[in-house]
């Protein structure tokens, strides 16, 4: 991951970058320009997986949006606190997204049941996976017992339980989820990077990231997305972990949220392969839609940790 300003506005990993601190931002011919003290930096834009708009003082040029909208490129905003609060959404780089719009409603019941069981499933075994890598191995028999009694939809809430048990295994037991503190913080601005960028690859193959399999409520638009994104979030939690063991910050400082972005690069593997986490989202999802429009059980893959890392 590059810089510029020695970190002071704008962190670069492959294809995904934050900008913050920076007055204005406009489209050149094909790239941003970010406009910082009266000196202007360029970024391909075909190089651009996400950006992070990290200040709300920042002008940014509706050239500029409507040309990220045309590339299906993942536009993160966040509030002044430095918190994401939005994404800008695309809305017409899929043709046929009529015809997946009504494939989507009348997927199989039975389908979708079975679905969220399996990303239950793989979610626990992720989770106990992250806990064999890192040597805490006092909780594993309980996730065991979790995911060899998870039943159709998860009717007893395996899911819930495992996260719980997980959670103060790997972070400690006074750990508790949605606290304010630098683990919670954390753990919040990179779902929320990593559900955008879900969400955006929903709409580029055509579906409603609002009408979910599991999540279903009538006030989030991101149902579908955090449906899927559960099997990454044991993944997102090591790499956090390990962050985390490096630095004594309390707070979001910019390089902090820097190397969070930069989790997206990490690799996972998917049926065999080695895949970056910003690349696989998409291989992931078209096997999912796959399934749920045909019913065959060989399209269903989840990524998974590597090892050898």
């Amino acid at each position: 991951m590059g810089h510029l300003d020695g970190g002071h506005f704008i962190f670069m990993a492959f294809r995904s970058i934050i900008i913050s601190k920076a007055t204005k931002i406009n489209l050149d011919l094909n790239n941003i320009v970010i406009q910082y003290d009266g000196e202007p930096y360029h970024i391909n834009l075909d190089e651009i997986s996400t950006i992070v708009v990290d200040d709300p003082r920042c002008l940014v040029s509706l050239r500029l949006l409507s040309e990220l909208c045309i590339k299906g490129i993942n536009v993160i905003f966040t509030d002044a606190s430095h918190k994401p609060v939005g994404s800008l959404t695309t809305l017409y780089n899929n043709a046929r997204a009529p015809k997946k719009h009504r494939e989507q409603i009348t997927w199989d019941d039975n389908l979708k049941g079975y679905l969220w069981t399996t990303i239950v499933k793989e979610k626990i075994n992720n989770q106990k996976l992250v806990l064999e890598k890192l040597k805490r191995m006092d909780k594993i028999n309980i996730l065991e017992e979790y995911l060899n009694t998870t039943q159709y939809g998860d009717a007893t809430n395996r899911e819930g339980l495992a996260s719980r048990t997980y959670f103060k295994e790997l972070f400690g037991n006074t750990f508790k989820r949605f606290n304010e503190d630098i683990i919670n913080f954390c753990l919040n601005y990179t779902y929320q990077v990593l559900r955008s960028k879900i969400s955006q690859e929903i709409i580029s193959c055509g579906y409603i990231p609002t009408l979910g399999i599991c999540h279903k409520s009538e006030y989030n638009q991101f149902n579908l997305a955090d449906d899927f994104i559960e099997v990454f979030r044991p993944i997102i939690d090591y790499y956090i972990f390990l962050i985390l063991e490096n630095t004594q910050e309390e707070f979001l400082t910019p390089s902090l949220k820097g190397d969070l972005i930069n989790i997206l690069n990490e690799r996972v593997l998917y049926k065999g392969s080695s895949y970056k986490i910003h690349s696989v989202i998409r291989v992931y999802l078209q096997d999912i839609f796959s399934y749920l429009e045909t019913g065959d059980l060989a399209r269903l893959n989840f990524p998974k940790i590597i090892w050898n890392t």
